[in-house]
């Protein structure tokens, strides 16, 4: 049987022990006497996660003595070994978890629900349904947010970093190193990386909360989001040595469960970024570490950022939150809007194009701003001068330009007194 032709799940399932203590090693030697092809995932103090491959059919993925792949075990028989051990599995019970939140739900607040299905009850005998009685406190600090540290980084220039600042009304720090950027901020939003066009594209935001786990958010050109937790498998664990497995077919399965458990592959190819990723620098910032991970909770984010081409010193200033780099406040939209206009296009030009000739005669603008007003000087004159003409056209685009270099002179003043 090759491995394509092998249809089964990875099933996340709880261990907890009926005792005190970590169920982490009895779980082990349960599953490895089955010789399941299995993992465990980490213990968060009450239970051990396990991750067992489930075929369609209810059976378990293991190896008989000699190595080869068997199907004779059965997911209820591997309860009933992990009952003996003074341990619960649960495995394969989406269906009645949910029945018995139903009964809990309805025993608790049945009477609520027939109530609100009944039109005729006024609204005061509906009142304390779910809310506390007048004059009882409420805990406000339940329902604050917890400030979440964001690190987008993407080919777009300083504009969005503007943009962002004035809509989550945060401060927002910019750096720059070549075609790529990073905006870092703190916020309690939610929150959702803009872009201007596909060359701004894609967008890696990291988000690092203070407590729990960080995730990363990639936006593609067209509009695809992945979801990645590279932390999530840092510590999975093989119950089974993969060296010790004398079958070949068998060892492939085991480890393509294990790489793959968490979909990242499927994720990334999702996205269609072709080149412009090293999926081989990805994948192993996702890897379990006991299979040849990258080891440590931050080198792996740093990897998986790496892994789209983003210097290192770039993803240290996104990072680390000691560094201080071009920062924008929110001082209104009118204010934000100014800003623009004294900005020009160069700021809304993405890093990929900051090399085409309109942009670099900008820049030699922008650094002789005396010249920038002798020019804007001759475009107000060829306004005037039209604006005299005779025919209605000549007349109309004289006005537009004296208009227009009117705007552009009172620019580049503004411009000139903040050097």
């Amino acid at each position: 049987m090759t491995t394509e032709q092998i249809a089964f799940q990875i099933t996340y399932a709880a261990v907890e022990a009926i005792a005190a203590g970590d169920p982490t090693e009895r779980s082990t030697q349960i599953l490895r006497a089955e010789r399941v092809l299995a993992a465990t995932r980490e213990y968060d103090g009450s239970e051990v996660t396990v991750l067992i491959p489930v075929t369609e059919d209810g059976h378990i993925v293991a190896l008989d003595a000699d190595g080869r792949l068997r199907f004779d075990l059965t997911t209820a028989r591997l309860r009933e070994l992990f009952d003996a051990a003074g341990l619960t599995l649960h495995l394969d019970e989406a269906d009645d978890a949910l029945e018995a939140v139903d009964a809990e739900l309805d025993e608790q607040f049945g009477e609520a629900f027939e109530m609100l299905d009944d039109q005729a009850a006024s609204p005061e005998e509906l009142g304390g349904f779910g809310m506390p009685e007048d004059g009882e406190l409420v805990d406000e600090s339940a329902f604050v947010e917890e400030v979440v540290l964001v690190a987008e980084f993407s080919r777009r220039g300083p504009w969005g970093a503007r943009l962002t600042a004035q809509m989550l009304g945060v401060e927002v720090d910019y750096f720059q190193s070549g075609t790529w950027s990073v905006y870092r901020y703190g916020t309690d939003q939610p929150h959702g990386a803009v872009s201007g066009s596909a060359a701004d594209l894609p967008v890696i935001e990291v988000n690092i909360p203070r407590h729990g786990t960080a995730w990363i958010e990639v936006t593609a050109p067209g509009g695809r989001t992945g979801y990645f937790w590279v932390n999530s498998e840092r510590l999975t664990t093989p119950v089974i040595d993969l060296d010790t497995i004398a079958v070949p077919e068998s060892v492939e399965v085991y480890r393509r469960m294990l790489s793959e458990a968490d979909g990242v592959r499927e994720e990334l190819l999702g996205l269609n970024l072709g080149a412009g990723l090293d999926m081989g620098m990805a994948l192993r910032a996702s890897l379990p570490e006991a299979l040849g991970g990258t080891v440590g909770e931050d080198a792996r984010i740093r990897e998986f950022i790496s892994a789209f081409g983003v210097h290192d010193a770039l993803i240290s200033a996104g990072l680390d939150v000691s560094e201080s780099g071009r920062r924008f406040v929110p001082r209104g939209w009118a204010h934000m809007a100014g800003e623009f206009v004294l900005a020009g296009v160069g700021e809304t030009t993405p890093l990929t194009k900051q090399d085409r000739p309109l942009n670099r005669f900008m820049r030699f603008l922008r650094k002789r701003p005396l010249l920038g007003l002798a020019l804007h000087g001759g475009e107000l004159a060829a306004g005037v001068g039209l604006s005299r003409a005779r025919s209605p056209f000549g007349r109309t685009l004289g006005i537009l330009l004296i208009i227009d270099a009117i705007a552009d002179l009172a620019v580049w003043v503004i411009r000139l007194r903040r050097r």
